[in-house]
């Protein structure tokens, strides 16, 4: 691939990042605001590059969480602005059209934060049709399915799991009769019941709380959005349907999410984690830890009235692997030759580890992932605990996971 034209001119490095910082995503992005900010810092004196020193630019977008928006603005980068790398961030909405537009414009492409199934079968890519431009980091629905059902089994069930997978890429992911969800839990004795596949958006959740009811639900599990599971489980508990346990990614990944629950029905909801303060990781800049990480953004002045974020270090991460991409190619313009030396990455960042040497797909480095669950403090505020390590052994545990009162 080395040779391919570049897009910047003179000096300066342009580097699109497309996330959702509107819609129905946004949660993930409220730290980015934060995050830009020290990373203009981190590039402000521009990056030594085969002993020349090149300036970054960084063209931020909003996606709005829409797909096609996305897809738009990609384009927009890559043929109008003509930046060197793309990356977008969070969700198959935004990461998926974006891949596409780096694929058919064959530009470096860097992304996270999307179960990587979603990311790969859900934009059709294939073994013998891989991606060739585009690098993405996250787990996968097994990073789900391996550590939810270790947590699950520190309690007493009938081991009957309820899952919530939307009619959307990630929910196919998860349902998909191959590699999905259901291997990780019916190997160990528990029986999936799905209701189907629900709109984002559904107002009404009875039919579905009514199948968990009739089969005899004990565990919840899925990946609905924020909105949709507090609409969910306000109902169940209207309803009278009160499972043992529920493990829940997506919705509540984010600490806005847990309070909007009416009557602290989020105590003891626990989910799929992949960061935290206590996560061994150390960033490439400038050697941060994430607790140094979370001190910084929560004193910030954009990180007034927040709280962190656990999406915001993939975002840093990002980056990270771009500085360290840029920086181990003699010409950043040669777009080949920058596409080559991210998948020959294999470094630590504010994320953790990412290595594109090894992954399950061409193109893809999974990060390892734990079990955290929300409680109250004796000061009646929210309190996130690690409850299983997952496949994190450096991590400590907080807890025991505890059933749902």
């Amino acid at each position: 691939m080395a040779g391919c034209a570049g897009g910047g001119g003179g000096n300066t490095i342009k580097i699109g990042f497309i996330s959702p910082i509107t819609g129905a995503y946004a949660g993930f992005s409220d730290g980015d605001p934060y995050m830009l900010s020290v990373v203009r810092e981190q590039f402000a004196d521009g990056i030594e590059i085969n002993g020349e020193t090149y300036q970054v630019e960084i063209l931020d977008r909003d996606s709005g969480s829409d797909p096609a928006k996305a897809g738009e603005l990609a384009q927009q980068l890559i043929t109008g602005d003509q930046v060197d790398l793309m990356m977008a961030t969070a969700t198959p909405e935004t990461v998926n059209p974006v891949v596409a537009q780096c694929e058919a414009n064959a530009t470096p492409c860097l992304t996270a934060i999307a179960p990587w199934q979603a990311v790969v079968y859900g934009a059709g890519f294939t073994e013998e049709n891989p991606m060739k431009w585009s690098h993405h980091f996250f787990f996968g629905v097994e990073g789900f399915g391996e550590v939810e059902r270790q947590a699950w089994e520190q309690i007493e069930t009938n081991k009957r799991v309820g899952v919530l997978w939307p009619n959307d890429a990630d929910g196919g992911a998860f349902r998909d009769p191959d590699g999905g969800y259901a291997q990780f839990a019916e190997e160990f004795g528990y029986t999936i019941v799905d209701p189907g596949p629900y709109e984002n958006g559904t107002q009404d959740f009875t039919s579905v709380i009514q199948t968990f009811k009739d089969q005899d639900v004990e565990i919840i599990a899925g990946i609905p959005v924020p909105p949709d599971f507090v609409t969910f489980w306000t109902q169940s508990a209207q309803q009278g349907f009160s499972p043992k346990a529920a493990t829940i990614g997506k919705a509540l990944f984010f600490p806005a999410t847990v309070p909007s629950i009416p009557n602290d029905l989020g105590v003891g909801l626990g989910f799929t984690t992949w960061w935290g303060p206590t996560f061994p990781y150390e960033s490439s800049f400038g050697g941060m830890t994430p607790q140094e990480w979370i001190d910084g953004f929560e004193a910030s002045p954009e990180g007034e009235g927040l709280t962190w974020n656990q999406a915001t270090p993939e975002n840093v991460a990002l980056f990270e692997l771009a500085q360290a991409a840029l920086q181990a190619v003699d010409d950043p313009r040669d777009k080949g030759a920058l596409n080559e030396a991210i998948a020959d990455l294999n470094m630590m960042t504010l994320a953790g580890q990412v290595d594109f040497t090894d992954g399950p797909f061409p193109g893809i480095a999974v990060i390892p992932t734990a079990v955290g669950q929300w409680q109250k403090t004796p000061d009646d505020d929210w309190e996130w605990v690690v409850v299983d390590n997952g496949t994190i052994p450096d991590l400590p545990v907080d807890r025991p996971f505890e059933p749902l009162p």
